[in-house]
């Protein structure tokens, strides 16, 4: 399957996106990108944006297209965008990281996927990078050491509680725990000793997310895209119990970004490319 192309946009998406491919100076990139991460229906999050953009002439047209984005459409202009601010001077890159960060957090809420956005956001913009390169491993995953194999287990818990949806794009009992479980089963003999995976789903916090994150950016340029890979193998095993809707798209989307690892191709034929030079 290939990318979803822009041309196949609605009409009013289309309109957007093309009022979007003029957006390059320091303000509107500003607006846009705050805009892609608000959570709908947050008036606090709403006001902090308002705040953060008054200095922004076409701030309010800039949100309005945002508004029409579909989500095949949202994080590749996310990307877009992202891309246009990696020059930018370093105080104007940390200020929007800065401000990011306040705007999301402004109804006192950082949901998961707001996690994930942020830190895509913080690396692309040169305030995180990739851990150095780990030891080499072989493509398929089998010589994963234990220590990774668990920092691999607490990853995926973390995005255990975005993924797993049914065909209804509906939560459903157990699905992240299932999902969990086969993710990991190319590694069970490493996590058996230790528990097993099972014992290894409950959700992490911040800090123990973020060190199996450095763990698995520190894996060999071989071995991340297998990590991705197998996100992506343990949800189309079996159609029938679980797919993927758009939050969860979007989450390992996110997690291959901050693995520095391509998309597979399913998931890459999820999203519509803006065409942006």
């Amino acid at each position: 399957m290939s990318h979803v192309e822009a041309s196949a946009a609605p009409r009013g998406e289309r309109e957007a996106l093309e009022h979007l491919s003029f957006v390059r100076g320091p303000g509107e990139r500003r607006a846009a990108l705050l805009a892609l991460l608000l959570t709908p229906g947050s008036q606090r999050e709403q006001a902090a944006w308002k705040e953060a953009t008054a200095d922004v002439a076409q701030a309010a047209q800039i949100a309005a297209d945002v508004a029409l984005l579909g989500p095949a459409t949202r994080l590749p202009v996310f990307d877009a965008l992202l891309e246009r601010s990696r020059t930018a001077p370093l105080a104007e890159r940390q200020g929007l990281v800065e401000t990011a960060r306040r705007v999301m957090g402004a109804d006192g809420q950082v949901s998961p996927l707001d996690r994930l956005r942020w830190l895509a956001l913080r690396q692309r913009l040169g305030e995180a990078p990739l851990a150095p390169p780990g030891t080499a491993v072989a493509p398929d995953g089998t010589e994963l050491a234990q220590a990774d194999a668990v920092e691999f287990a607490v990853l995926t818990a973390f995005l255990a509680r975005i993924v797993p949806v049914d065909a209804g794009g509906s939560r459903i009992a157990h699905a992240g725990r299932l999902w969990h479980e086969r993710v990991l089963a190319p590694w069970a003999a490493l996590l058996n000793p230790l528990g097993g995976a099972a014992s290894m789903c409950q959700a992490p916090d911040s800090e123990q997310m973020l060190r199996a994150l450095r763990r698995m950016q520190a894996q060999s340029w071989m071995h991340r895209p297998v990590l991705v890979q197998a996100w992506i193998a343990a949800i189309e095993e079996d159609p029938g119990v679980a797919s993927l809707g758009a939050d969860a798209c979007d989450a390992l989307r996110l997690a291959a970004t901050l693995l520095d690892a391509p998309l597979p191709p399913s998931l890459a034929a999820r999203y519509r490319d803006p065409g942006w030079s």
